[in-house]
């Protein structure tokens, strides 16, 4: 995906709220990843899309989330 596109998307993502809603199941690890990758101008405690995401590459061990820079 090209860095344009990839802004497009983010932009898109960032204007609808319902993209930011908590998935109805869980993710699985690619696409918790991709989800990170899209949200990476939200914070996880206030967008609950990347807080599921976090969860789950954080239980697949994945993540090692930090304990002084929340997300």
């Amino acid at each position: 995906m090209s860095y344009a596109s990839l802004a497009i998307h983010q932009t898109i993502a960032l204007s609808e709220q319902e993209t930011h809603a908590a998935p109805k199941t869980p993710f699985s690890v690619e696409r918790a990843h991709t989800i990170v990758q899209f949200h990476i101008a939200c914070r996880a405690i206030r967008c609950p899309r990347k807080a599921a995401a976090l969860q789950v590459l954080t239980e697949a061990r994945r993540l090692v989330p930090s304990t002084s820079h929340p997300r």
